[in-house]
């Protein structure tokens, strides 16, 4: 019974941690800093570094209008990091 619990408790806390509500904190830090037009690309694999667990990747613009690219990179108990290509 205790570890049943234990599962169900684990189970809920890591489907809390997706990428999805990443990618939405990156993009409010990245329209903060001047950027528009923010889409998301999907999983990168190469982009963050293998202690983090998520990584969205996303394309956007910059102030001056050039596009750039990167992904958002988390890991559990960890904040969203921003990584430009």
């Amino acid at each position: 019974m205790k570890y049943s619990i234990l599962s169900i408790a684990i189970i809920l806390l890591l489907s809390g941690c997706t990428s999805d509500s990443d990618f939405e904190k990156g993009k409010r830090n990245l329209e903060m800093q001047g950027y528009t037009d923010i889409q998301g690309t999907g999983y990168e694999m190469f982009c963050c570094s293998e202690k983090e667990t998520f990584s969205t990747g996303f394309s956007a613009k910059d102030k001056e209008g050039n596009v750039v690219t990167g992904c958002f990179c988390s890991a559990f108990l960890k904040g969203v990091t921003v990584r430009f290509e």
